[in-house]
């Protein structure tokens, strides 16, 4: 089986509603376990040194309370932390819409099942054409997932590809992009189907 088909069956992917600063915004949820502890995990995603190596080395007063800023300009504050568990931001990308991200894990034997929430205000963030070269929370945050488990795997991650951008996506990596995107339209669309509104009396 390919990776472009085999990779989205280990990803769980659900919709939800959520209340941030920026106001009521529709939440995107993916589930997947990594085979790593959940210390190392929680390391790998608060250490600015590990960050460097496959998204970006943060910068600012990292800390509860505090805030933080990435290399492609993505910033934002530090609202939640409970270490090994749950740690919560807020996110603004550059020319984008207030955002918030919720990772949550839970230790499983020597494993690690991480829930990423993440909920916008801005409509359509989860499903942009991949040539648009645009970011795309869906299948981006899998993909950040990805160079998580390479990290923690040993292996070189690249590049992140939140950084580099959908355009330079050909080959393998574009048709995986797709398949995934392609499991977010259908999730969304058994979402929109299960929520939609009741027809009034007539």
């Amino acid at each position: 089986m390919s990776e472009a088909k085999s990779v989205p069956a280990q990803t769980e992917r659900s919709f939800g509603r959520r209340q941030i600063q920026a106001g009521h915004a529709l939440m995107m949820m993916i589930s997947r376990t990594i085979p790593h502890p959940i210390t190392e995990v929680w390391a790998a995603i608060t250490d600015p040194a590990r960050l460097e190596l496959y998204i970006g080395r943060p910068e600012g007063d990292l800390r509860l309370g505090g805030t933080y800023e990435l290399p492609d300009g993505t910033r934002g504050g530090i609202l939640r932390c409970d270490p090994p568990r749950l740690l919560t931001l807020s996110v603004q990308r550059p020319g984008g819409h207030s955002a918030e991200l919720e990772v949550h894990m839970t230790a499983e034997d020597f494993r690690t099942r991480i829930d990423l929430k993440y909920a916008s205000v801005r409509k359509g963030f989860v499903l942009i054409d991949a040539v648009s070269g645009e970011w795309a929370a869906g299948p981006g945050w899998e993909f950040f997932l990805d160079s998580l488990t390479d990290f923690l795997n040993g292996e070189n991650p690249g590049e992140p590809a939140g950084l580099i951008g959908w355009r330079s996506f050909e080959g393998e990596q574009l048709d995986l992009y797709q398949a995934r995107n392609a499991e977010w339209v259908k999730a969304k669309s058994d979402w929109d189907h299960e929520h939609e509104a009741a027809p009034g009396p007539s």
